[in-house]
């Protein structure tokens, strides 16, 4: 809401929205920020060029529970990590995915 400050919530918050999962279903992995990315926004809409600041957290979701496109999200889907390639190369993301603990990341336990 306006005026709110506790910027993992509104993550949360976002997050539910978007993926259309239940209110409860996602759970942070972390108190703090996961990875921040800047990247330039072109002039457009009234607005000049300036850069875009996303300040990204780490959640946990179950990925049987089935995602919800939306106006927001026009193209949702659970993927493996080490499939991340057949999706996408955008380097903020594959960044994120170098970020995350070994065992997690190749799939192991522990």
């Amino acid at each position: 809401g306006e005026g709110e400050t506790d910027i993992r919530a509104i993550a949360l918050r976002e997050a539910e929205e978007e993926s259309g999962l239940p209110a409860g279903s996602i759970s942070p992995a972390a108190c703090r920020i996961f990875d921040i990315d800047i990247h330039p926004i072109p002039p457009g809409k009234g607005e000049p060029a300036h850069e875009h600041f996303d300040l990204r957290f780490h959640f946990y979701a179950d990925s049987r529970l089935p995602l919800t496109v939306s106006d927001e999200s026009h193209d949702l889907a659970w993927v493996e990590l080490d499939r991340m390639e057949d999706y996408t190369r955008e380097e903020s993301l594959l960044r994120m995915r170098r970020k995350l603990p070994i065992s997690r990341a190749a799939g192991g336990k522990g």
